[in-house]
């Protein structure tokens, strides 16, 4: 048995339940004649929590191997070869219980890195001893540039942009969830990674619905905070009012990209901690926005005033949400306020509302066989494939037909 020493570079694809490392690149000290995936195994090392032990939901070290579905040499310019090389690929299914980089963690609610995240490979007849822990990293977001924001009431934002080639007088603004937010072990790539939010900046988004600008900020906590020090989460639980502490800070920025971009129409859109933003946003500056789609908003309609009603029922609105969503109870959230604005006769107003929300692609399946279902509470990933429907209007439609 031969032994042979190297390093590795990941790449991480963002899908609809999350992101998951997919592809592995291997750089070796020394050639490998050929290299096949009934050959390789991957063992991968990680921080989860335990959703089986409730309510304690721990984080646990884990580790389990990766299925692989293909390992092949390329040269150094990543071509695939037959030569013997120092250089290989090892890619591998990710699905919504495999493969993904990230931990959640429930007492905090935040999504971040885990760490360690190590990827142990082994190849058949060879002593391998790659360095686990991955050089570097691209994405299916890297289309995104990352750069930083100080308001002037002293707020801090990291935050993910795109700009099309050309340039686009339209911006879209994604405002993510609570679990997207926070400042440590985590970054603003995590916005657009850990659900499918990047679709905003690919090629049949920009070339099919709208050539936007794109901006997604990180809030520091979540938006729904109050006092910026997370004074009302408890017990995994938020008691919030309807108003955040980001509202001032958040629309400064907002109106400094849109200035940068030359951007002459904005687009609000956001999911949950993020929907709730949207309508904060919308309510607090009905004049900045020019269409806004609260997907699964947490803004309770109690929170909402007779007054912001009548602010913004003129306003083209395109609400998204699955009726068995128990996170955000539509009964207590947008059913309730939708009635409302029709009652004030509301005048470009719609709904998408769906029973459940399950896996479309036809990738992934329960042990039963049936399509995945994933959470009530997870309806962007219906809007993120233009999968909601309301009285027969596509979200994408609502968008193009305003641009």
């Amino acid at each position: 048995m031969t032994g042979i020493k190297g390093t590795m570079d990941a790449y991480i694809e963002g899908f609809d339940w999350g992101c998951g490392v997919t592809k592995l690149y291997l750089h070796l000290d020394s050639p490998l004649a050929e290299l096949k995936a009934d050959d390789v195994r991957v063992l991968e090392k990680k921080k989860t929590t335990d959703f089986t032990d409730v309510p304690a939901f721990p984080v646990i070290d884990t580790e389990s191997y990766r299925t692989v579905l293909g390992a092949y040499l390329v040269d150094e310019e990543g071509r695939k070869t037959e030569d013997p090389s120092k250089e290989a690929v090892i890619t591998m299914a990710a699905s919504p219980s495999e493969g993904s980089p990230l931990l959640f963690n429930m007492h905090t609610q935040f999504n971040t890195w885990s760490d360690p995240y190590e990827l142990h490979i082994s190849i058949k007849g060879q002593e391998t001893e790659i360095d686990p822990v991955f050089k570097n990293k691209t994405t299916s977001a890297d289309m995104f540039k990352e750069d930083t924001f100080k308001a002037s009431d002293g707020i801090s934002y990291r935050y993910v942009h795109f700009e099309p080639e050309g340039g686009s007088d339209v911006t879209l603004v994604w405002l993510h969830g609570l679990g997207e937010g926070g400042t440590e072990n985590t970054d603003p790539y995590v916005t657009v990674l850990a659900n499918k939010a990047a679709v905003f900046a690919q090629e049949n988004f920009q070339k099919n619905v709208a050539k936007v600008n794109v901006l997604s900020p990180q809030c520091p906590t979540y938006w729904m905070d109050n006092d910026g020090k997370k004074g009302n989460f408890k017990n995994m639980t938020i008691n919030a009012d309807n108003t955040s502490y980001y509202t001032d800070s958040l629309l400064e920025l907002i109106e400094k990209y849109k200035a940068l971009t030359g951007s002459k129409k904005v687009i609000l859109a956001g999911c949950s901690n993020g929907g709730f933003m949207t309508m904060v946003l919308t309510i607090a500056r009905p004049d900045l926005f020019d269409l806004c789609i609260p997907v699964c908003e947490a803004l309770a309609d109690k929170d909402i005033s007779d007054e912001d009603i009548a602010k913004i029922k003129d306003k083209p609105l395109y609400f998204v949400y699955s009726a068995d969503d128990t996170t955000v109870p539509p009964e207590k959230h947008e059913i309730p306020t939708i009635r409302r604005l029709k009652e004030a006769g509301a005048s470009d107003l719609h709904a998408a509302v769906s029973e459940h929300v399950f896996d479309k692609s036809g990738r992934f399946f329960d042990k039963d066989g049936k399509p995945h279902q994933y959470a009530g509470h997870w309806s962007w990933i219906d809007m993120y494939n233009n999968d909601c429907d309301a009285d027969g209007l596509k979200v994408f439609d609502f968008i193009r037909m305003h641009l």
